[in-house]
Order: C-alpha cells, then structure tokens, then sequence
C-alpha cells in the first residue's frame, strides 16, 4: 500500500528513471553473477553489436576498443537511471538531471569498455604465437633424432616465458644439453632447430 501510494506521488518525469534503473540494474546483476560463475560464455549479454543492432560474431574485433556492446548498454542505463534519480531527488531541474546523468552513463560505460579492452590486450599477449621463437636460441631437452626422423623436445624462452616444443633437425643428432637456434616452423606446432656453440 505504501509502495503504491508513493509511486502514484511521483512524476512522470522521475518514473522514467525507475523504468530504466530497476530493470537495468537487475540485468547487470545476474550478468555480473554469470561472470563469476564462469557461465557468461554461455551468454550473449556481452556480445559486439554493430549500429544496426546485429550481434557481431566475427572474432577479428576481438582485440579492438568495442564502445557498443549489450553489456556496455546494460552499464549505461544502469548508471543513467540511478543518476537521474538521485539528482531530481536533490532538487535539480530536468534538463540538467538529464545532461549529467546521460554524460555521467557515458564516462562509466567508457571506463568499463576499456577495462575490458586493456584485459582482452593482457590476454592475447599471453598466448603463445609459436613463429615469435624463430631466431631464438633454446636447450635440448629430451633429445633430437637426426634428418627429421623424430621428434625431441627443447626449452626455450620467448614471449618473456620458457616454454617447452617439440623439434627436430634437419642435421645429426642433438643431444640432451645441447643449444640450439630455431630456423623454421612447421605444422604449426613443431620447430627446426640446429646446433648452435651459444652459451647461455
């Protein structure tokens, strides 16, 4: 009963920001619980979506500053909402309830896109690009079977961590502790290497 009489004793005006406040506001917070659940993959609410209003799928923009996206929006009107609600309710006039709350949803929105963006950069420097270990000089690990024959392992340290590959050589036989220099890739997966006299 309290509840109604006092909706029916505000305006229309400040209404509106409930309308986008309550409804927004439960939506970021089952995403948020979906994110710290690990079912957000699950999800679309943080797809790119393009100006048209389709979802984006192509994973080429996944490294790029994505301001537009659905978890973007969902944080923009959140923040607008409960703005708008705080300054009318201090005694601002619309206009400018309305001009800080739309500015005020734009900075936050612009915050959270780069926090993602910066994250997204933090991770692709993460994964392994095999090619970046070409020129790169690493230690014989489990030993390489000449002309190709097999496969050895190696340790090596590029991208600023030491990672173990497979190898093999085109030359003799490499033995375990031996230092050898990567020439090429091939399948992706595995390097050619050769003796080299570097020392560590």
């Amino acid at each position: 009963m309290l509840l109604t009489e006092w909706w029916t004793n505000i305006d229309s005006f400040e209404k509106m920001y409930w309308y986008f406040a309550v409804p927004f506001t439960l939506v970021f917070i089952i995403q948020m619980i979906l994110t710290f659940t690990g079912m957000d993959n699950q999800s679309d609410m943080g797809d790119d979506i393009d100006f048209d209003g389709d979802s984006d799928i192509d994973d080429g923009f996944a490294g790029t500053f994505r301001l537009f996206t659905v978890r973007n929006f969902i944080i923009f009107f959140t923040v607008f909402g409960w703005t708008g609600i705080t300054l009318y309710s201090l005694g601002l006039n619309k206009a400018l309830t309305t001009i800080i709350s739309v500015i005020l949803g734009v900075i936050v929105m612009g915050i959270v896109a780069s926090l993602f963006y910066f994250i997204t950069k933090l991770t692709e420097s993460g994964t392994m690009d095999i090619k970046n270990a070409i020129g790169k000089i690493g230690e014989v690990y489990i030993p390489i079977p000449k002309e190709q024959s097999g496969l050895g392992k190696i340790h090596i340290t590029f991208q600023g961590a030491v990672r173990e590959l497979d190898a093999m050589t085109a030359g003799e036989d490499i033995p375990t502790g031996s230092m050898v220099k990567v020439s090429k890739i091939i399948n992706n997966n595995i390097v050619i290497v050769k003796e080299t006299k570097h020392i560590k």
